[in-house]
């Protein structure tokens, strides 16, 4: 097949019709390449053979007649049909022209007639290749631009989301900062003018050789108030680690049974001496695999609070057991408890409820019990009211 000619492929029942249109092609310079009796034969010729164009006669034996395999040869194959017809009735034009056809030819059909519809039907053709080659063209640019629209917005989402971020963070490590200062000014107050006057004291006591006990009873006290300025430095050092990132936690196997067999007895002659204290320890717990430090921390914090937060007297209620792979440990006191405000802000650092303000406290105890049980990779809750005490729920994964 010569591809620098239109190569035309003529369904025609009629045998001399059909040589007739083989010659006329010819002579104009077109390139003949089948011919087809039928709509069947045609179509699966059209197939092989892939010619320029079609010349379709509608009145065509087969199982469709003309128009219907023009359809089928363009939708299945994307070449141009031209009918071919003797048929002038209005009613087989309107239907031929619903199929949109490259041409339309009435016969008997002469070389000028054939060279125009041909070229012009064929032209089309290109012309509508080349437009929906475009459209392609531009739908796949469309998508593409789509696509980097959609890229780039997601950069611009995530950049935003992490300045918020960012932003956020820079808000909370300021307020952070500003709590630090407020509460080192406020709580370092009492301890170092505590210091301050026994120091001025000792002194007195001294040059005017007073007993030592006098003397001693006030270097207990700035022992005492030092040990309150560390506790509360270890305190604002803990906060930072976590917020950081800079703690490390290091693993260790402790004996939960052994634990609390002596955390029993620190709290009976230590903290809850005061206090009934009703234990429901559960046997052979055995070992827990976590950071001591942290873990002793959050035991001490939530224990600290229950006697801190009841008044003497009252009963503090422990229990602890091993279920599923974890370590359970919940404490309960009838202590002055805490409200729903309350309880949505307890882990907050720096916070202080409302009802505590004449009890002795930073408010960055129960932050840094929280940021502990979550670098351990555990759980705690709280249930509380005003006046029925506070529970905390604490698990922990044994490994």
């Amino acid at each position: 097949m010569d591809e620098n000619k239109i190569s035309i492929y003529v369904a025609e029942d009629d045998p001399l019709s059909g040589k007739m249109m083989n010659i006329t092609i010819k002579r104009i310079g077109f390139e003949f390449v089948g011919l087809g009796t039928n709509t069947d034969t045609a179509i699966e010729e059209v197939g092989e053979l892939k010619p320029s164009l079609v010349l379709m006669d509608i009145d065509m034996p087969g199982t469709t007649d003309g128009i219907g395999a023009a359809d089928i040869i363009y939708n299945r194959y994307k070449i141009p049909v031209i009918y071919v017809t003797a048929n002038s009735e209005d009613s087989v034009f309107e239907r031929a022209l619903k199929t949109a056809p490259f041409g339309y030819i009435q016969k008997p059909v002469t070389r000028d007639t054939l060279r125009t519809v041909v070229q012009m039907g064929y032209t089309r053709h290109l012309l509508d290749m080349e437009l929906k080659e475009k459209q392609e063209e531009l739908a796949s640019l469309n998508n593409a631009l789509e696509i980097k629209v959609m890229e780039r917005t997601r950069e611009i989402e995530e950049k935003n989301k992490k300045l918020e971020i960012a932003l956020l963070r820079e808000k909370e490590l300021n307020e952070f900062q500003s709590r630090i200062v407020t509460t080192i000014s406020h709580e370092f107050r009492t301890p170092m003018t505590t210091i301050l006057s026994s120091t001025e004291i000792m002194e007195n006591l001294i040059n005017n050789d007073k007993p030592k006990d006098k003397v001693f009873r006030h270097t207990n006290l700035i022992k005492t108030s030092v040990g309150e300025l560390v506790e509360l430095l270890n305190d604002i050092l803990m906060i930072e680690k976590f917020d950081s990132g800079k703690y490390e936690v290091i693993k260790e196997n402790t004996n939960l049974d052994e634990y609390f067999e002596q955390l029993k007895f620190k709290l009976e002659i230590g903290i809850g001496k005061n206090h009934t204290i009703d234990v429901h320890f559960q046997d052979a717990m055995g070992n827990i695999s976590c950071d001591k430090k942290l873990f002793s921390q959050i035991l001490n914090n939530i224990l600290s609070n229950a006697f801190k937060y009841s008044e003497k007297g009252k009963t503090v209620h422990i229990d602890t057991k091993v279920h599923d792979e974890k370590f359970h440990f919940s404490v309960t006191d009838e202590g002055i408890g805490m409200s729903e405000e309350t309880l949505s802000m307890i882990f907050d650092s720096f916070y202080r409820a409302k009802n505590v303000t004449n009890i002795e406290g930073t408010g960055m105890g129960l932050s840094i019990l929280k940021k502990s049980v979550d670098m351990l990779q555990g759980e705690i809750k709280v249930t509380s009211k005003p006046g029925e005490g506070s529970t905390f729920f604490v698990v922990l994964p044994l490994e």
